[in-house]
């Protein structure tokens, strides 16, 4: 009994014996990552070692050893005595410490499994059985996002905006994904209006003064510093569209939404055209078809425009009826402000002064200073109603009139602005948004101007204090940016290549050619419109017209260099009108004229090509009319404007931007060039310059603007190449023609010559209106008044412009019949008037007006 009163073991340790461990070469180097492979492999060949000893005994019978501790014991000092051997062999002090370590970890092992032999140790990951499925207790979970979760701002959805909104912006406007702009500051207009319950379909009918005094508390006037073509439309419209949609569905109690709840947003800006794109997006926008099922509604929501070209009895019935999103200029909103009983703005909620730099450069500061006071002092009389959920107590809406305030820039007089005007403020641009209006400025500095104001030298801070404040401008980084240097007797032979190569290349641009006065406008869309038409003949006399023509062609040949041009014009100018005289060639029969109902025109010098113009002295009718047309063409478009059309238009697919002239500073660069490569798509912006303008790139480029140099050559070259030129010195023949043709339509047309004589006038007075930090570059006296008479197609000197002498017979006569029917009444009134005496003696002689008396007015009565 006593053998069999021994431990009892249940694996056999006869016939199944331990592996042998087999020891690997020494690693090279001696590194841990090598020390840490070689533990690791011990550590496996230990463990399968255990593993098919278990197996190994679970197939046979348990056997009573009589030294089963002794055997165990010498089983795994041969396992330790192999460990420490493979670790040895790594050396160092630290190897061998960890050898023997790891070896009495393994006798110590052993013998506690030997005593301890009953206890089974398995892994937690195998053999399992299968845990059965609860089921999806709420299936809308996993659409639902977490409170704490990461904000995907790559998708309207994840900025917060509605679903209604979400869906119709994709499948009807095309709009899938917000832009940098959006994804900052939509989450900012409509963050107030999820804290205070709205968004998560808080439907409690009473509300207290504390609730309401933290809403209000938690809204946020915004600065949105937004570079142009950025969508900024959108991301103040889609904040208050959401925030209205919202709060008519939260609305349960009280009178139903309705357009006489009067005006809840007002968007104010500096031109009437982008005041009708607001308008425009607006009407866009409510027209959004809505979930039935959501109690939202969007058929009460409608948009106003009050821009002045109005009658302002009809704007006043617009007012009275109701609007709720109204987009207007700040003089006529000020008028109704003042004058316009009917106009409610009880329940305003939004103030958008959009283009806020525009608006201050343009003269509005007072005008602006007095709307806040008006839209503060009625506020301060709307009586807060609480206790019941009505549309315009609605958690959606915001406590208070929110101010959102729009500018390209942060000059002094924007941010004194922002800081009269806006409260709470939260500053976004498209980088992120800044607490502190200056943070968003030394942001925007360049690093420049950051290291010398970090500079120690006295001097050297001084200077950064005193000089005008820097700015950066950036633009897409899809736009190419040209400058071509062109003389001036060749601008517009090169504008009219430049504009015939961009429609080889893509017959369906529409292209915006910037001037800078209006009277340029017109004569260049009379001029490109129909300087290729063969003048009118007189049906009458057709030999009249042919050797009209072969005078012209006689002259133009007989021409010497381009320097003589004041001597053409003067010798030439006789014998065109000589020759019109004489052959009976009546007014009448010169051509076209400039008509002001006109909306477009087809070019005859672009044959496809529909040109369109925009200046602030049309009437606003046209001015709508024009920026509808060419918004909506599909065609090849011309664009001729002044810098009316250069801020916050949105001009759709526009490919193509020309200055022709030079804006009048750096800003306006950047807004002319922003009505093209707009939201992703490819654009193209060309600078003509003199070349005493040359330095201006230099400016640009300071100011983080880098266009690249085109020749005029490469220009006129690939005209001429393109139109069957084959030689290369024939290019500049072929340029010729060009400018023949329009100067011999400019000859032969009174109104085209009328219309050139007064642009170029009025150009020469524009370029004088030049901010002074560039006046050095555009200096009138830098200007060749001879060779830019060229660029008007005129062949006149300089000084018979200004005298209004030239070879137009119709203006030329009447300004002969003007100055002969005022020297008439100048002579009439020196003839002196003689009095009569009432006794002349008829023997006075020599000056009898000595004599004269004061003149008696005898009465009636006698």
């Amino acid at each position: 009994m006593a053998e069999e009163d021994g431990p009892i073991f249940n694996f056999a340790t006869t016939s199944v014996s331990a592996p042998v461990l087999t020891a690997h070469g020494k690693p090279k180097g001696g590194k841990w990552k090598d020390r840490m492979d070689v533990r690791r492999k011990l550590k496996t060949e230990v463990w399968q070692s255990q593993k098919k000893a278990r197996e190994a005994a679970a197939t046979t019978t348990t056997t009573t050893a009589k030294f089963p501790a002794k055997a165990a014991s010498s089983e795994s000092k041969q396992q330790a005595k192999e460990a420490q051997r493979l670790l040895s062999e790594m050396g160092g002090t630290k190897a061998k410490a960890t050898a023997g370590k790891a070896a009495a970890a393994a006798a110590g092992g052993a013998t506690q499994s030997a005593q301890m032999s009953r206890h089974i140790v398995s892994s937690l990951f195998t053999k399992n059985p299968e845990i059965p499925s609860l089921g999806e207790a709420d299936s809308g979970r996993e659409h639902r996002v977490a409170s704490n979760s990461v904000i995907d701002a790559s998708s309207f959805a994840g900025i917060g905006l509605d679903s209604d909104m979400v869906r119709y912006l994709s499948s009807k406007m095309d709009i899938a994904k917000p832009t940098a702009i959006q994804q900052n500051a939509i989450p900012v207009l409509i963050s107030a209006e999820a804290s205070t319950g709205a968004e998560h379909g808080d439907s409690s009918e009473a509300f207290d003064v504390e609730t309401s005094v933290r809403a209000e508390a938690a809204e946020h006037d915004v600065f949105i510093q937004a570079a142009t073509g950025s969508g900024k439309t959108l991301t103040y419209l889609l904040p208050i569209m959401h925030r209205l949609l919202r709060a008519t569905a939260t609305a349960v109690s009280g009178a139903p939404p309705s357009r006489e709840l009067g005006t809840f947003a007002i968007v104010l800006t500096p031109t009437r055209e982008l005041a009708q794109q607001v308008y425009e997006t607006a009407q866009t926008l409510v027209h959004m078809p809505i979930t039935k099922d959501s109690g939202k509604k969007s058929h009460w929501m409608v948009p106003g425009l009050v821009i002045g070209g109005d009658k302002k009895q009809s704007e006043k019935g617009r007012l009275r009826k109701g609007v709720t999103i109204l987009a207007c200029t700040p003089g006529r909103l000020l008028d109704h402000l003042e004058n316009t009983k009917a106009f409610v703005v009880d329940n305003l909620r939004w103030l958008v002064l959009d283009e806020a730099d525009r608006l201050l450069e343009l003269g509005f500061e007072e005008t602006l200073t007095k709307i806040l006071a008006l839209l503060d002092a009625k506020a301060k009389q709307r009586v807060r109603v609480l206790g019941s959920r009505s549309m315009v107590t609605s958690p959606a809406l915001p406590k208070r009139r929110i101010n959102v305030l729009c500018s390209a820039t942060l000059r002094d007089n924007v941010k004194k602005l922002a800081n009269e005007a806006l409260v709470n403020t939260k500053f976004v641009n498209a980088k992120r948004v800044h607490d502190d209006v200056e943070q968003a400025v030394e942001e925007a500095r360049p690093s420049k101007r950051r290291l010398l104001a970090a500079s120690d030298d006295a001097a050297s801070n001084d200077a950064a204090e005193e000089e005008e404040e820097e700015e950066t401008f950036l633009v897409p980084s899809q736009l190419v940016q040209k400058a071509v240097i062109v003389p001036a007797k060749l601008r517009l032979v090169t504008l009219a290549a430049q504009l015939k190569n961009t429609f080889r290349k893509q017959p369906s641009s529409k292209i915006v050619v910037f001037l800078s006065c209006k009277d340029s406008v017109d004569f260049m869309y009379f001029l490109l419109a129909h300087a290729a038409h063969e003048p009118e003949a007189d049906a009458s006399d057709s030999f009249s017209d042919d050797l009209f023509k072969n005078l012209d062609d006689s002259i133009n040949n007989n021409r010497g260099s381009d320097d003589d041009d004041d001597d053409d014009s003067d010798s030439e100018a006789p014998v065109r009108h000589g020759a019109a005289k004489r052959f009976g060639r009546s007014d009448r029969a010169a051509g076209p004229t400039l008509k002001e109902d006109e909306i477009v025109l087809d070019s005859s010098v672009f044959p496809g090509a529909k040109l369109y113009r925009l200046h602030g002295s049309m009437q606003q009718k046209r001015r709508t009319e024009t920026f509808s047309a060419f918004s909506k063409s599909l065609h090849a478009s011309i664009l001729f404007t002044t810098d009316v059309a250069a801020r916050g238009l949105d001009l759709p697919n526009v490919t193509s931007i020309i200055q022709f002239d030079p804006p009048s500073d750096v800003a306006s660069y950047l807004h002319r060039v922003g009505r093209t490569a707009r939201l992703g798509r490819v654009g193209e912006a060309i600078l003509f310059l003199l070349p005493s303008e040359s330095a201006y790139m230099a400016l640009l480029q300071e100011k983080g603007l880098h266009p690249s140099d085109e020749s005029m050559e490469s220009v006129l070259k690939l005209m001429a190449k393109s139109e069957g030129v084959r030689k290369a010195t024939e290019w500049q023949l072929r340029a010729g023609e060009v400018q023949a043709t329009l100067e011999r339509f400019v000859v032969a047309n009174p109104t085209a010559s009328g219309l050139a004589k007064q642009a170029y006038l009025s150009s020469i007075r524009a370029y004088a209106t030049h901010i002074s930090a560039e006046r050095h570059i555009f200096h009138v006296r830098s200007l060749h008044f001879g060779h830019l008479a060229k660029a008007f197609a005129l062949r006149e000197t300089p000084n018979q412009v200004a005298m209004g002498k030239g070879n137009n017979t119709k203006a030329d006569g009447a300004k002969k019949d003007k100055k002969e029917k005022k020297e008439k009444e100048l002579a009439i009134k020196k003839k002196p008037t003689f009095k009569r005496g009432n006794d002349i003696s008829e023997f006075a002689v020599g000056n009898i007006s000595a004599y004269y008396g004061p003149r008696v007015k005898h009465s009636k009565l006698e």
